[in-house]
């Protein structure tokens, strides 16, 4: 599992110039590196990643330094993943960038299964990717068509400059969807498996409290309430008068 988030981090840097198609590797942004520890917190909140299982005073000196290279591993590979699905440059590099914060800041307070919640990491980076690979590198790319030549024009004057992409050659995009995919799927395998009787009351506590509560307050939220109709004959039990020997 650490190669897969290593290939990821290796992998999402790598870009092919769109005249000459020649390799290109661009670095991290540092929203990017903020978004990936926010996505750690996260990981770390929400289940799929046990500090115990990776740091821990009985892992020894050597169980430690390992733990540590693979946590490094994960972090690489989800910065590296925010920067591949992140428009370069231009207002859609702000707008990808601050949706990504709201969201993450977001789910830092919901309540999420591991599994739940690297399907919906896994959904919004899919989202993103099918934006950027797609819609953009379709209407931003520049093309001998003199109808979206013209489209192209009129956006950026309306936009006065700001809807700036900077486009790459169509290995890039393929590149992109195999580095996706490899961290959806060491998501995937990172989630640890639960029972059906652990998914049941993830799943019953999550529909009843909305997913507002946070995972520390699980044993007491799901901890048996007496009934209303138990606590009124309690109180009618403890109430009512005790008789007297004289009174019968």
């Amino acid at each position: 599992m650490p190669l897969l988030f290593l290939t990821v981090a290796l992998a999402g840097g790598i870009r092919f110039q769109a005249e000459t198609s020649a390799l290109e590797f661009v670095p991290p942004q540092l929203f990017s590196c903020i978004l990936g520890l926010l996505a750690m917190v996260l990981l770390v909140r929400g289940g799929p990643i046990r500090l115990s299982d990776y740091l821990g005073e009985d892992e020894g000196l050597i169980g430690n330094a390992s733990g540590a290279v693979r946590i490094a591993a994960i972090f690489l590979a989800t910065v590296q993943v925010f920067n591949v699905v992140t428009p370069e440059r231009g207002l859609f590099n702000f707008v990808f960038n601050l949706f990504y914060f709201l969201i993450l800041l977001n789910d830092i307070f919901m309540v999420f299964s591991p599994r739940r919640l690297a399907a919906a990491l896994a959904s919004v980076l899919g989202a993103s990717f099918v934006f950027k690979y797609v819609v953009l590198a379709d209407l931003l790319t520049p093309s001998q068509s003199w109808g979206k030549y013209i489209l192209q024009e009129l956006m950026k004057t309306a936009s006065l400059g700001a809807l700036d992409y900077q486009a790459f050659a169509p290995a890039t995009g393929y590149l992109a969807l195999f580095t996706l995919v490899v961290y959806v799927l060491g998501l995937y395998l990172l989630a640890p498996r639960i029972s059906m009787d652990e998914a049941l009351e993830d799943r019953a506590l999550i529909d009843r409290f909305g997913g507002s509560r946070l995972p520390s307050e699980y044993v007491r939220l799901m901890t048996p309430v007496p009934s209303r109709e138990t606590s009124v004959n309690v109180q009618d039990t403890v109430s009512a008068p005790s008789k007297s020997p004289n009174d019968i």
